[in-house]
């Protein structure tokens, strides 16, 4: 073969190596978590127990859960006005929109993607229907009649691989008979994730998310996106808690907030939205923040978690905050708490704004005001009770009096 034979069959092959590309879509949403991401903790991205979407599907230690689904499809379908084909059938007509809806190429056939939107949508429905109702339950269910299964079901919907399109999911609520008084799917998602928004407004939820972390940071977000100004300022610049303790800062959990950002410091008070931590806690932050790189424009919870980060440098630190009572901590001690916030803003892109640029510029002026200092260690030191206060007057008393003695001496000369 001479050079042009072979540069030729180079150039065919380069050529159906281009005509074989997917094309790429702009309504992605679900992602494949970065490498550089995943490598901190590969466990707060890989489902435990059950597969959602086609990421994961087909791996073997999450065998075991196919079985439930489809017998959750069996209790699901007679709750429907149609039948197995009906499902089929609407199914192969959201093909075509749930691939889009994927960052990478879905290596399944038809027959096989539409098996997954039917198995895995009705699975998650009837989910929502057995948390919100008990009565609907089987006695033999293996997935409620456990407590560790339930929570790890829970836990695999909020990892941004593992996920389906919200659409598919209401699109099989929306083929449940209605009855007078049943709930909204937004509803049921809402009892389902409660452990998740005690302290958040039910009216947050957006109408049509892309998938359950999508929804999940919705609401933890301001309804109303805020404009933010390019900053040259550190990211990390926030004192940690127990400076901002020794500088005078009081901390207190706000009564009421929209939304996990209404952090306010004004008059040497520091009112932070109460934060709620346990096992899940680490999973569901690290897969929104995944989500928040591939996918948004703004890093507002990334900026959140940063904030949290910058506070609670240390196990003295989560400390001050658990006693305040700003942080309700279900995970550990104190230095797990200081661990998770420690490690869990690694790696990222924070992009030139910062949300909490001028609530960390104010802090930091605090800090740095000397006159503040003193007056913390005044009343950390002389006035802790009463009789460090009586104690201080008297001397500052004797003081003056002790002025008047000497000037009134002076005088008398």
């Amino acid at each position: 073969m001479d050079q042009n034979e072979g540069d030729d069959a180079l150039v065919n092959s380069i050529k159906a190596k281009l005509e074989s590309l997917s094309s790429l879509s702009a309504q992605c949403s679900i992602y494949k978590v970065p490498n550089k991401l995943r490598k901190l903790n590969p466990d707060a991205y890989t489902p435990r127990l059950v597969s959602f979407g086609p990421f994961h599907r087909g791996k073997e230690e999450l065998q075991a859960m196919e079985e439930h689904k489809y017998r959750y499809l069996k209790s699901f379908i007679p709750r429907t006005n149609f039948s197995l084909e009906d499902l089929v059938r609407i199914a192969r007509t959201w093909e075509q929109h749930a691939r889009n809806c994927y960052a990478e190429d879905v290596r399944l056939t038809t027959d096989e993607f539409v098996v997954m939107l039917v198995v895995d949508g009705s699975f998650l429905v009837e989910l929502l229907l057995r948390f919100r109702n008990p009565l609907l339950r089987d006695e033999n269910d293996r997935i409620f009649g456990k407590p560790m299964m339930i929570t790890d079901v829970c836990r695999d919907m909020l990892l941004i691989e593992n996920q389906l399109p919200f659409f598919v999911v209401k699109g099989f609520f929306l083929l449940l008979y209605y009855q007078q008084g049943t709930p909204s799917i937004m509803e049921m998602v809402q009892c389902h994730f409660s452990c998740f928004l005690s302290n958040i407004d039910d009216k947050k939820f957006i109408s049509e998310p892309e998938h359950f972390v999508d929804l999940l940071r919705s609401c933890y977000l301001p309804l109303v996106p805020i404009r933010l100004e390019e900053t040259t300022l550190n990211v990390d610049n926030a004192p940690e808690a127990t400076e901002l303790h020794t500088a005078g800062v009081r901390f207190k959990p706000a009564e009421t907030s929209s939304c996990l950002l209404d952090i306010t410091f004004v008059d040497g008070l520091l009112k932070i939205p109460t934060v709620f931590i346990d096992d899940l806690t680490e999973s569901l932050y690290r897969n929104i923040i995944v989500f928040e790189q591939c996918h948004c424009s703004d890093k507002n919870f990334l900026h959140y978690t940063t904030l949290l980060g910058c506070f609670i440098k240390s196990p003295t630190d989560a400390e001050l905050l658990i006693r305040s009572g700003v942080l309700v901590n279900n995970l550990g001690n104190a230095e797990d708490v200081s661990k998770l916030f420690n490690s869990i803003c690694k790696e990222v892109v924070f992009g030139r704004r910062f949300y909490f640029s001028t609530l960390s510029e104010n802090l930091q002026a605090y800090c740095n005001t000397p006159w503040n200092r003193w007056k913390a260690i005044l009343r950390r030191d002389y006035f802790q009770n009463p009789w460090s206060v009586v104690s201080v007057f008297a001397a500052i008393l004797l003081i003056i009096l002790t002025f008047i003695q000497a000037v009134c001496s002076i005088l008398a000369l």
